[in-house]
């Protein structure tokens, strides 16, 4: 048959009379990290390399913590460049499963390696000699890998369901309003966490009042000084998810099937049942009682915040600092359906008060600036206008490996048919069959994760296809991009977005409707209120409004001219001053003196004078400072 297309380790040999030999390590839990995983990999590695006369062992690089079933890794990126620019010839690890826990992630790293331009060999298991003997020994090992990874993830889930049957709590974070009773012993059980439960009961009387959304919630447990069980801020997306927690429901459910969102559901079979084991409902001692848990379910329905539809990729995500420093993170908005960025420092104990920045905009000029800088640059000096000659290598040398697997199927496929019609009739050569037919299944074993690792490769070299499209044109527009090559680019020119300016303040949502009134009818504001001017406005009250209206404790002047500051500061309301009283209170009674047709008669009676302001009309974005690594460049909208 057919050899395969693993670099030979001895014809690198032959050419030089050392090896350049590198030692790759990885562990996926802190435990080993701390412990023994890597020391007991090096001392291994350092051995199998000192048996050897021609090699010599460059150095090490180490994947702390990190998974065996991904394939992009921080210490195996590095090595990887190291093969590209021929200073490894050959990468050693103590065993396979250092590469990856899965069939699939051993193959692709093995890949990688080979493509870049190393060979790979194994401390406890020899893998043999390159081709087709390799394909089906690495084959072998990496199904044991795999089966071994499933075992202790089917023994481990297994322990879990039958903790969880017995009532115990069967791992992880206790749910909202309660503690782990016995955490790490074999009979460890939940049991009410007292300050927690206090919240609970807290939360479920001022649910049930009704009258509230959810950010008035978060406001108002932030306001009493009570923090997340994190030490944290509230925020409606942290509260909307304990309050669908299990304290207000009287029960925990161990496997859920419905909730199929976020980075840690239960993983489901094809038939849309828990993978390992049923679900469990897990009994916990009650917070509330009943007829509350009932009445809170009824009052939190009308609370259910919609859905979060997600509306893409967010390519500035790190690119954009607020004046605090830290980098803002792509958020949606599902009250009003607007994609924003957030600084990340928001929900940190004392919040940074950076603005919330629309997505829309800040991407619409970070494009500008990428556009303009390219239209400056002549064709030769712009980035990626086409594939890496190693990425094309690679790609050329996996697309034959993948027809090479092709041939063998083919071979092994053609051998069998010639034999099956003689096996009957001989021991020997049905003995010869049952063992082509072993190889020829794993053979297409590989052959499917040669395609797979292939259509990446060919998905990846369209991507730089169409870079190469839009980059070379005369006038290049990056907004053609899908938003993950917008972000490749973005991160190959090092793009940067600072606010500039420091003091904007985002107005989120509707434009203030009284603001709208003045620009609609284009009545000016007017100075405050003087003591005759003050004397006919509270008569002209008094003739529209019964007496309760007056009954306040807010001052009605104080909040007359609160509103009138307002207008022409553009000050947001809850950073209005405290001398014109509670903003909340003085917002809502110029809603109501707008909607009575008060306001229009208010404003008439102080412009007699004919003096006035017009109402301040804000930016409806900040000044940005984007910054790349061919220029700077300032922008802004009134």
């Amino acid at each position: 048959m057919q050899q395969g297309t693993a670099p030979l380790v001895e014809d690198k040999g032959r050419s030089s009379q050392a090896l350049a030999v590198a030692a790759y390590m990885r562990v996926s839990t802190a435990e080993q990290k701390r412990r023994y995983g890597i020391p007991a990999q090096a001392k291994a590695t350092r051995a199998f390399v000192e048996k050897r006369a021609t090699w010599r062992l460059e150095g090490s690089w180490e994947d702390l913590g990190e998974s065996g079933s991904t394939t992009s890794r921080p210490g195996l990126n590095e090595l990887l460049t190291e093969i590209a620019e021929g200073r490894v010839d050959v990468v050693v690890v103590s065993s396979l499963d250092r590469l990856g826990r899965t069939e699939a992630a051993i193959w692709h790293c093995l890949w990688q390696i080979e493509d870049a331009g190393a060979a790979l060999e194994c401390c406890e298991q020899d893998l043999g000699e390159p081709g087709l003997d390799r394909w089906l020994t690495i084959d072998r090992l990496a199904r044991s890998v795999e089966a071994d990874y499933s075992r202790i993830v089917i023994r481990t889930q297994t322990g879990r369901q039958l903790k969880a049957v017995g009532g115990g709590w069967p791992g992880g974070p206790a749910p909202y309003g309660y503690r782990i009773n016995g955490k790490g012993g074999f009979g460890s059980t939940l049991e009410i966490d007292p300050a927690e439960a206090a919240v609970v009961r807290l939360l479920a009387d001022l649910v049930i009042e009704g009258g509230r959304t959810l950010m008035d919630l978060a406001e108002e447990l932030n306001r009493r000084g009570i923090p997340t069980r994190s030490g944290r801020q509230w925020t409606r997306a942290n509260l909307h998810r304990r309050l669908r927690g299990a304290a207000f429901l009287g029960e925990a459910v161990f496997r859920r099937s419905d909730q199929q969102w976020g980075g840690h559901c239960t993983r489901l079979d094809d038939s849309g049942q828990p993978l390992y084991g049923e679900s469990v409902v897990i009994p916990l001692p009650a917070i509330l009682a009943a007829d509350r848990t009932d009445a809170f379910q009824q009052a939190l329905a009308e609370l259910a915040r919609p859905r979060r539809t997600p509306l893409g990729e967010y390519p500035l995500t790190g690119r954009v600092h607020g004046p605090c420093g830290r980098p803002y993170v792509g958020c949606f908005r599902s009250n009003d359906g607007v994609r924003t960025y957030r600084c990340s420092g928001w929900q940190q104990d004392v919040s940074c008060g950076c603005l919330c920045l629309r997505a829309d905009y800040a991407e619409e000029q970070v494009a500008r600036h990428i556009n303009a800088q390219l239209a400056a640059m002549p064709l030769r000096d712009r980035p990626m206008l086409s594939a890496s000659p190693e990425a094309q290598a690679g790609l050329i040398q996996h697309a034959e490996r993948v027809r090479s697997l092709e041939r063998l199927v083919a071979q092994c496929a053609e051998e069998l048919g010639g034999l099956r019609c003689q096996a009957q009739h001989s021991r020997v050569v049905a003995a010869a069959v049952r063992q082509l037919a072993a190889d020829q299944g794993a053979l297409e074993r590989i052959l499917a994760h040669a395609r797979d690792r292939l259509e990446e490769l060919e998905a990846r070299a369209g991507r730089d296809v169409r870079l190469s499209a839009v980059l070379g044109a005369a006038a290049p527009d990056s907004r053609d991009l899908s938003p993950s090559e917008q972000r490749h680019l973005i991160e190959s020119l090092e793009v940067r977005v600072e606010i500039a300016d420091r003091e904007f303040r985002y107005r989120e949502g509707k434009k203030c409707l009284t603001t709208q009134w003045h620009e609609r009818t284009g009545t000016p504001v007017p100075p405050d209120p003087t003591d005759i001017q003050w004397a006919r406005v509270e008569a002209f009250l008094r003739s529209r409004y019964r007496s309760h209206h007056f009954r306040s404790p807010l001052d009605l002047r104080a909040a007359l001219t609160g509103m009138l500051h307002r207008l022409r500061t553009g000050v947001l309301w809850r950073d209005l001053p405290e001398r014109f009283g509670d903003p909340r209170k003085v917002r809502f009674r110029q809603r109501t003196w707008l909607a009575d047709g008060v306001w229009a008669e208010i404003m008439e009676l102080l412009g007699e004078g004919g003096e006035g302001t017009p109402v301040l009309i804000h930016a409806a974005a900040p000044e940005l400072s984007i910054r790349s690594s061919h220029g700077v460049r300032r922008v802004g909208i009134s």
